[in-house]
């Protein structure tokens, strides 16, 4: 078995920091997105799978280069394919059965659970009820677990109740069947693959109750790093065993200080701090709520709370400067 990593998209709504890096290799906690879906993979005994490339796809292939796991990238250039494209075009490096699943969301979805889900089906979806506030198109399933209404695109006849409450974490399994039959090109495996199975009642699913976070926003990403550093969140992958340990008289509360990062005398760290590799953390400078990457500097005398500091600058999610 296998699995498909999805990391071609470009990152819209994380912008400006996917301006120079792909949304998957955005740092949570120091490590890449796309980390914690390989470390997700290699839980559930996947030690290979695809990759999917188009944004910046150089970075990508840096990364699956430098990784333990058996990684292959499979680029989409000169356009990018979808999802469904994406998968059609690895299907020869994948076998009959295999799980996709998002680099750019964290979860710890069972996905050995899915997988034996195929000795019955064709595929199956991991479905989430929202957190308040959220708000996902239903994907719907009925009494014996079988899809039956796919955000209207698809539906099946239902037996006995049908659970209305939950929504598709885009984590799924199938067979190779339901891509072969994609167009040739750019497609979408929900709106031009799955919706014409959902009839077939061969779609099962799992109500996944675990961690799922979409780090979609910039909002989104600097909670998903707050979350992580209190260890609020459920991960494959545990950040803080490439943590080092941070100067006591210069940190406050939860932090993740990494490798080589320098704080200095008279800066104060913390609560709720991300520090990312050789960062510095200048005197007098305060980091709160807040998240620092790799080689970037907090000049001396700088208050920062609920920031984000790149490649590119210093972002406030809040307002959005």
């Amino acid at each position: 078995m296998r699995a498909f990593l999805l990391a071609a998209g470009f990152g819209t709504r994380l912008r400006p920091l996917t301006l120079c890096r792909p949304k998957p290799l955005v740092p949570v906690c120091g490590l890449p997105m796309l980390d914690y879906a390989a470390a997700l993979c290699r839980k559930h005994g996947l030690e290979s799978a695809v990759v999917n490339a188009h944004w910046l796809p150089e970075q990508v292939v840096a990364w699956a280069q430098a990784h333990a796991m058996d990684l292959h990238v499979s680029v989409e250039a000169p356009d990018i394919l979808g999802t469904g494209g994406g998968l059609k075009r690895a299907l020869p490096q994948l076998g009959e059965g295999f799980v996709v699943v998002n680099g750019d969301i964290l979860c710890d979805v069972d996905l050995s659970a899915l997988l034996e889900g195929l000795e019955r089906r064709d595929a199956m979806f991991a479905l989430r009820r929202p957190d308040p506030g959220q708000h996902y198109g239903v994907v719907a399933a009925d009494a014996t677990g079988t899809l039956v209404d796919l955000v209207g695109l698809g539906t099946a006849e239902a037996e006995g109740a049908v659970d209305r409450s939950t929504h598709f974490t885009g984590v799924h399994a199938l067979r190779r069947g339901v891509v072969e039959g994609l167009p040739d090109g750019e497609s979408c495996i929900v709106r031009q693959g799955y919706a014409h199975h959902v009839a077939t009642r061969r779609i099962g699913t799992l109500v996944h109750e675990g961690t799922w976070f979409d780090v979609g926003t910039p909002q989104a990403y600097l909670q998903a790093n707050l979350l992580a550093v209190q260890r609020q969140l459920s991960l494959p992958l545990d950040p803080f065993a490439w943590a080092t340990e941070p100067p006591a008289d210069r940190t406050q509360g939860a932090v993740w200080i990494g490798e080589g990062a320098v704080l200095q005398p008279g800066c104060t760290v913390g609560p709720r701090a991300v520090i990312g590799a050789g960062a510095i953390v200048e005197s007098g400078a305060t980091v709160e709520d807040s998240v620092v990457w790799d080689g970037c500097t907090v000049p001396a005398g700088t208050h920062l709370k609920g920031a984000i500091v790149y490649d590119r600058g210093i972002l406030h999610p809040g307002t959005g400067s």
